[in-house]
């Protein structure tokens, strides 16, 4: 008998100037993954071949499960080589702000992926610039 899992957790993407903003509310499994990276390979598309950030705006429970993690950290290494030049969280809505920004740090390592954590959109826009401009 073929199981179907449901997708938890949600993630909008949308694109503004050369940054690629994530907004979602976790935790996330294999399935959310799947679909919201389907639904935002148009927008990576589009900012591919120049370089690019990630301003992640992140709520609720901050976690990917193990299956999605590894398949996160591998979606990053890939955007990487399509420019992508790092990623600025923000996780101050989490339920627990410290854990997640210990998974996330284990999850953007693992992707060699430059990030740092955020307080404010605002400051985390500044780096991204900075990020994109150097690149």
């Amino acid at each position: 008998m073929l199981q179907q899992f449901e997708a938890h957790g949600t993630l909008t993407t949308k694109i503004e100037g050369r940054i690629l903003v994530a907004e979602g509310t976790g935790p996330w499994n294999l399935e959310s993954l799947d679909k919201s990276g389907n639904a935002a390979a148009p927008q990576i598309n589009v900012l591919a071949g120049k370089p690019w950030a990630a301003l992640v705006i992140l709520h609720g429970e901050c976690i990917y499960v193990h299956e999605a993690s590894k398949v996160l950290i591998e979606i990053i290494k890939q955007e990487r080589k399509e420019g992508r030049r790092g990623s600025a969280i923000l996780v101050n809505d989490s339920d627990s702000p410290s854990f997640a920004k210990q998974h996330l740090t284990d999850i953007f390592n693992q992707a060699g992926e430059t990030f740092d954590f955020f307080d404010n959109v605002e400051a985390a826009r500044a780096w991204l610039d900075h990020l994109i401009k150097d690149a």
